[in-house]
């Protein structure tokens, strides 16, 4: 009898279990397919009657305060017909203009945005190529805050001078840089760059990061004298007046502008730039535009002129004027003064336009000091000096006013004591704010021959529009000027 074993077919396991098993995952799978088929219908049938959506957006934000005509792009998830421009809303208030391009939406700010503030952008009636339901598309962004600069002046006291920063929207001030004697300064970022001013009266050129660095000297020639230093509010670039002793009758350095490139690879290089003539330029003023990596500087015969200092292209000339008034904040419209009139150069397209100023009516007894352009229109601010006897003096009061399209004067600022003389301001580059010096009627000339300023002086910043005082801090020389 054979030992082996043979199960019959009667014998063997029945596969019907595996089967069963088999065929209940194909009808789960087949019914999950079913679900995802009908949600993704679903999903797609909602993406096309919900109307556009937003997917992305881009906005460089740190420039919305500094630049009018920053744009905020709004990417949507499909092509766009057409929206409701007369409801597009901004919160709090800027002017915008709008354009629609394939799946993209536009927005482009009139002008430069408040400091430290968060802005919503809502653009209603949406509505996409494929079908006409509307939608609205919202978005959310925060401006910068900004620090505000000054320099106290404290030689006289036995003390170091200082530049000092204080936030804008609030904190305690910081001290960033001192010396026994500092003429001027301006910063970029945490970047501060200082004038200090020897026993000789020459001058030592120096650079620090405010955070944590220790001041860096730039190396100029011996005896020499710096003026008219500055630095670009958009880009990472500084400049300045040298002039260098004479050896042998000659001087390497007569009035001439200097550029330093502050980026990173920049080297910070003093780099000369050239003028209108493709040789090295002596000026007797000059500042950056804003936006740009060119400057406009006028030669002593008055000749203004454009130069780009990154790609030292041939300078373009400007023509003739008396006096560089500054630009329109946020704008690269160049205000300058000639005796017969001002004029706005639109350094976009090269245009000169005759400004057209209402006049105040003030009193007899009232001064009119220098002007600052609020806008491309006609709106002003002038500091106004008063003159009145009271028995035996004279007594001076000012006030900062601004004069509207029609000669309206509105007071901004006036000191708290009667008697404290304004001696300086600057608006903030996106013409928010104002930064007044001003000066006790005790205050004294603080002995410096450059740059020189007065003893006890306060900076207070004020906002244009409300008049309301926002910071104030010691010392003065507020690089907003700049």
């Amino acid at each position: 009898m054979s030992t082996d074993t043979q199960l019959s077919s009667d014998a063997r396991p029945t596969d019907e279990p595996g089967a069963a098993r088999a065929n209940t995952f194909a009808r789960r799978l087949a019914g999950s397919i079913a679900v995802l088929a009908l949600a993704a219908g679903a999903f797609a049938f909602a993406n096309i009657t919900q109307g556009p959506r937003l997917n992305d957006a881009q906005l460089d934000v740190q420039r919305t305060t500094v630049l009018a005509g920053q744009r905020l792009t709004l990417e949507v998830n499909q092509p766009v017909a057409s929206i409701d421009e007369t409801g597009i809303a901004v919160e709090p208030a800027a002017a915008v203009t709008a354009e629609i391009d394939d799946r993209t939406i536009m927005l482009t700010f009139d002008a430069p945005l408040a400091y430290s503030t968060d802005y919503t952008v809502r653009v209603p009636g949406v509505v996409g190529a494929v079908q006409p339901t509307p939608s609205t598309i919202e978005y959310e962004f925060t401006t910068p805050g900004v620090d505000v600069y000054t320099l106290t002046r404290r030689s006289d006291q036995g003390e170091p001078d200082v530049v000092q920063r204080k936030p804008l929207d609030g904190g305690d001030p910081e001290t960033v840089f001192e010396a026994p004697r500092i003429q001027e300064f301006a910063h970029h970022g945490d970047l501060v760059l200082a004038v200090t001013i020897e026993e000789d009266g020459s001058n030592l050129l120096f650079v620090t990061d405010a955070r944590d660095g220790e001041p860096q000297q730039f190396g100029i020639p011996r005896g020499a004298s710096i003026r008219d230093l500055a630095v670009s509010t958009t880009n990472q670039l500084a400049a300045l007046v040298l002039s260098s002793p004479e050896i042998d009758g000659v001087r390497e350095f007569d009035s001439e502008l200097i550029v330093i490139d502050l980026s990173p690879n920049g080297g910070m290089d003093l780099l000369p730039v050239l003028g209108l003539d493709g040789e090295k330029s002596n000026v007797s003023s000059w500042m950056f535009v804003p936006g740009t990596t060119s400057l406009v500087a006028q030669d002593f015969e008055q000749s203004v002129f454009m130069v780009d200092v990154i790609t030292q292209q041939p300078a373009s000339p400007l023509g003739v004027h008396t006096e560089l008034r500054g630009f329109v904040p946020g704008t690269s419209q160049l205000i300058v003064a000639d005796p017969d009139r001002g004029a706005r150069i639109d350094l976009a397209d090269g245009t000169t336009t005759t400004l057209e100023l209402a006049s105040a009516d003030i009193a007899e007894n009232v001064y009119p000091g220098p002007i600052t352009m609020l806008d491309r229109d006609s709106t002003y601010l002038i500091s106004l000096v008063a003159l009145a006897v009271e028995g035996d003096r004279n007594v001076r009061t000012s006030m900062l006013a601004e004069v509207g399209d029609e000669g309206e004067l509105r007071e901004v600022y006036a000191p708290a004591s009667e008697t404290s003389i304004i001696r300086e301001y600057c608006v903030s580059p996106n013409g928010q704010y104002v930064a007044v010096a001003a000066s006790a009627e005790s205050g004294r000339p603080d002995g410096y021959s450059d740059n020189p300023g007065f003893t006890e002086t306060m900076t207070s910043v004020v906002e244009i529009a409300s008049g309301h005082t926002v910071l104030t801090m010691s010392g003065g020389f507020s690089d907003w000027c700049t």
